[in-house]
């Protein structure tokens, strides 16, 4: 009976693949065209501001100063990289802190 109850698993896996696949495969251009290129990062936990002053190591939230880490991730929030440079303080902010410095940050630059 163990070797039947695994032949119809076997066979069920086998149809639900063989109905699936043909589903994934006929993507047409116009479809992978219209995906965005960056994903946004999810920001649940992070703490929100508006930016006062970016220095090269720190950055000054809500009249507060957070240290930067070395290898800070930040993007717009529509998940581009963006580098400090270009950021125009009272840029909104999503942060995100480990060991006490921020090390992801999601900026919606003033429009």
């Amino acid at each position: 009976m163990a070797i039947k109850g695994k032949a119809i698993v076997a066979a069920v896996c086998a149809t639900t693949l063989f109905h699936w696949a043909p589903c994934t495969s006929q993507v047409s251009m116009a479809e992978t065209e219209l995906q965005p290129t960056a994903m946004p990062m999810s920001t649940v936990g992070f703490q929100s501001g508006v930016i006062d002053d970016v220095e090269k190591s720190s950055i000054r939230i809500d009249g507060r100063t957070y240290v930067l880490k070395p290898a800070v991730l930040v993007v717009t929030h529509e998940g581009e990289v963006l580098e400090l440079e270009r950021i125009i303080p009272t840029s909104r902010v999503k942060f995100h802190l480990k060991e006490g410095h921020i090390d992801k940050m999601v900026v919606t630059l003033p429009q």
